[in-house]
């Protein structure tokens, strides 16, 4: 008999991607949320909160600790990781993936939308109330987590590919952020991606969001800087996530770099999902399997000079740039698909287990 027990303390716009690996691996009667079983793991401050989820697969009453690690940071979660089989986590160096027995790096993944927004009220009242005994946090955070994989997500489904790209067009949307990795790197090289683009004549949609406010100034006061580094691609005003999705998958290439921890994006897995050809700065967390390999499944550049070439190769060599489009959703198949993680991650626990 197989049961999954869900500890109900999680970050759902976190959760919600494994959720649909367990949803699509076991049936819903064998999928509970019990918080006892995970009592001895705190949930008192932000950092537990953000820290990621527990489960555990009882199979013939043999039972398999697992916990997901979903921060942005590199760090151990000690506790989580001692109570464990498996410690899965989306962001490990290569040093602590050959250091930590019990870890396994799963590669990135994002927030998607699992029901309807009614549902998914109702679920985070239950969920909260079966967790508020061993916890902290507070109902409007559990609320805002919620309902945000209903406003600013969408169901996986939706980032299928497509077969019809639009020859010499990109969309391109991503934020400015506000620290120093941020200011040196991510903001850096998206900037620099896009104005490879247009010294391409390619046509842009998007841009680069902008940031305004008082906390952004105390933490970076050069940030309005980027209004002229950057003014042919600024826009302050969120863009339809709808139109995210569509354009992006429309878009003959798209970039990816390190977010603003050196964390992998959301976005990155996103394009996997969506089989784009992705020009991409070196990663600096680790991936599972092989990882991801130059001209096989992403084109890597090293420096902001190779960012325009690697734009004019993919946009003008079709049969190069579907070499990478069907790279890309291979990969996701086999090592990022939300059910070929869970069964994975339960596979290394019975091994562990085993051993």
């Amino acid at each position: 008999m197989t049961k999954i027990i869900l500890d109900p303390r999680l970050k759902h716009n976190y959760a919600s991607y494994y959720l649909y690996g367990i949803l699509c691996l076991f049936d819903k009667k064998d999928i509970i949320y019990d918080v006892k079983p995970f009592a001895a793991l705190s949930y008192k401050s932000r950092s537990d909160y953000n820290s990621g989820f527990a489960f555990i697969y009882k199979n013939n009453d043999i039972e398999h600790k697992i916990f997901i690690d979903t921060e942005d940071v590199a760090k151990i979660f000690d506790d989580r990781y001692n109570w464990c089989d498996v410690y899965g986590m989306v962001n490990p160096t290569y040093e602590q993936a050959q250091q930590y027995a019990k870890l396994m790096p799963i590669g990135p993944e994002f927030g998607i939308t699992l029901s309807s927004k009614l549902r998914n009220v109702v679920k985070c009242i239950t969920m909260f109330l079966k967790g508020r005994q061993y916890s902290n946090i507070p109902f409007k955070d559990y609320l805002r987590d919620y309902l945000y994989t209903n406003i600013r997500r969408r169901p996986i489904d939706r980032y299928k590919p497509i077969n019809k790209i639009r020859p010499n067009y990109i969309f391109h949307a991503s934020t400015l952020w506000y620290n120093k990795f941020a200011d040196t790197n991510t903001n850096m090289y998206r900037g620099e991606f896009l104005k490879a683009c247009q010294k391409a004549n390619i046509e842009i949609e998007g841009g680069l969001f902008y940031i305004e406010g008082a906390d952004v100034l105390a933490e970076m006061p050069d940030y309005p800087k980027y209004k002229e580094l950057y003014a042919d691609f600024i826009y302050d005003k969120r863009l339809s996530m709808d139109d995210y999705i569509q354009k992006t998958k429309e878009s003959v290439l798209v970039f990816n770099t390190p977010s603003v921890c050196e964390c992998h994006g959301w976005k990155l897995a996103e394009y996997l999902c969506m089989g784009k050809a992705i020009i991409s700065t070196p990663l600096t967390r680790e991936m599972p399997g092989e990882g991801l390999i130059h001209g096989k499944n992403v084109h890597f550049v090293e420096r902001v000079e190779d960012i325009y070439d690697a734009v004019l190769q993919i946009n003008n060599d079709e049969a190069y740039r579907q070499q990478l489009e069907k790279g890309a959703r291979t990969y996701y198949e086999q090592y990022l698909k939300p059910e070929a993680i869970i069964k994975r991650i339960i596979e290394k626990a019975q091994q562990n287990k085993i051993c």
